[in-house]
């Protein structure tokens, strides 16, 4: 039997999938703007290696494909290329060691991280994400590329640590650290322990 393949047809993407990728760049990065610009670089690299399309997949999988390429390229560049206004620079009172045990680098008791509080309805988790989002916005670039590659992206350390040429113990302080930032971002947001 026959496989025939289907020929992509670029004058379609915008309309077809345009709502979606844009939707799924958004989940992603910061903000709008960042996100159109994304599903826009992701559209022109599409339409410049459309000769390369070999069907060997949907036209829709290869278009997120090279979205969530452009997704990591996004977070490489903000890594190495950081921006960082001074309303992000906050003297920290805390130190790490307020928070984990020096003998067996566990969390101390008293600052074990507890159950988040009732988010039952549907406003309660868009505000949840709308305050995890503003947290995340406020990590350093470096922290925030790696955080969103480990938990939203689902790459390995292996990978994260390849693509944005980090050792694996840098990876691991940068991933300790941003865990830390958004704890305490999350915490002044009301969102901490359950007295």
């Amino acid at each position: 039997m026959a496989i025939t393949l289907t020929r992509p047809e670029p004058a379609l993407w915008l309309e077809r999938y345009g709502d979606e990728l844009y939707r799924f760049a958004l989940g992603r990065v910061a903000d709008r703007a960042c996100a159109e610009e994304l599903v826009q670089e992701t559209l022109l690299s599409a339409l410049q290696a459309l000769a390369s399309f070999r069907g060997e997949s949907s036209e829709r999988t290869w278009l997120f494909l090279i979205l969530r390429r452009k997704i990591i390229d996004h977070y490489r560049h903000q890594a190495r290329h950081p921006e960082v206004s001074l309303s992000q620079i906050t003297p920290d009172d805390s130190t790490e060691a307020d928070f984990f045990d020096p003998q067996d680098g566990h969390w101390r008791q008293r600052q074990y991280p507890a159950g988040w509080q009732s988010a039952d309805g549907a406003l309660e988790q868009q505000e949840l994400h709308q305050t995890l989002r503003g947290c995340q916005d406020k990590l350093p670039a470096q922290h925030a590329a790696v955080f969103v590659l480990r938990f939203v992206e689902e790459l390995t350390a292996e990978e994260i640590c390849k693509e944005l040429r980090l050792t694996t113990s840098n990876y691991w302080v940068i991933i300790h650290r941003a865990k830390l930032q958004l704890r305490r971002c999350l915490e002044n947001h009301g969102l901490g322990r359950v007295a």
